[in-house]
């Protein structure tokens, strides 16, 4: 299938919506919605609008691994543009859209530079977008009885392979339902007081290790008054 400029960003970003709607955290479904549209015989365009589209998306993340950061870099500085201007003539790019391209490719560069480098190669959830998503389900919860249940659901591939993932939920999990005086459930008391995770991996920085122990000692502070 020959893409044109509008129909590759809509499909590319309908797919990345889609794959999060599965629960994948936004740099796996860069990566499957990346994979879907990406092949050998992918032409120029495509390949340039691909690579453009994915690496304005990863730069919304907190950090990125050193090696994707430079492979993004290379492959975008050696975008052609003057090849591009063959794909105005075909009909899958205009004038406008060309530029626009150009104008993204440079942007989004400029963002790399500044973007700071991630120790683990990991695609994954970040430390703040866990809490964020955990704190954003209580705050908006419809179904007292459900919104554990939902959280838990939402983060099950994570569990699998992350146990840094896992304290993160527990512990934000157990944090509101201490700020609305609900009972902790035995399984998540337990899971905070064994403190042993693995971040051999460099999945959270030292900071972000840090403040994760300290909230989990102050949250076993309040279940032992």
């Amino acid at each position: 299938m020959t893409w044109n400029y509008n129909e590759l960003i809509e499909s590319f970003v309908e797919e990345y919506e889609e794959y999060k709607l599965e629960y994948q955290s936004p740099n796996e479904a860069i990566a499957r919605a990346f994979d879907e549209h990406y092949s050998e015989n992918s032409d120029d365009m495509e390949k340039a609008v691909l690579m453009v589209i994915s690496a304005e998306l990863k730069v919304k993340q907190p950090r990125m691994y050193k090696i994707t950061k430079e492979n993004y870099m290379r492959d975008l500085e050696l975008i052609d543009f003057e090849r591009l201007k063959d794909f105005i003539q075909r009909g899958q790019l205009n004038e406008k859209e060309y530029e626009e391209l150009y104008l993204r490719r440079n942007r989004v560069l400029q963002e790399l530079e500044k973007m700071p480098v991630d120790l683990c190669p990991k695609a994954r959830w970040f430390y703040d977008d866990i809490v964020d998503i955990v704190d954003r389900s209580f705050s908006e919860r419809e179904n007292d009885n459900n919104t554990i249940e939902n959280i838990l659901k939402r983060f099950e591939r994570e569990f699998r392979y992350r146990t840094c993932a896992k304290k993160i939920v527990y512990t934000t999990i157990a944090e509101n339902l201490i700020r609305l005086n609900d009972t902790i459930p035995p399984y998540i008391i337990s899971e905070l007081k064994n403190r042993n995770y693995d971040n051999s991996q460099y999945e959270l920085t030292e900071e972000e290790e840090r403040k994760l122990l300290r909230r989990i000692d102050k949250v076993l502070e309040e279940v032992n008054k």
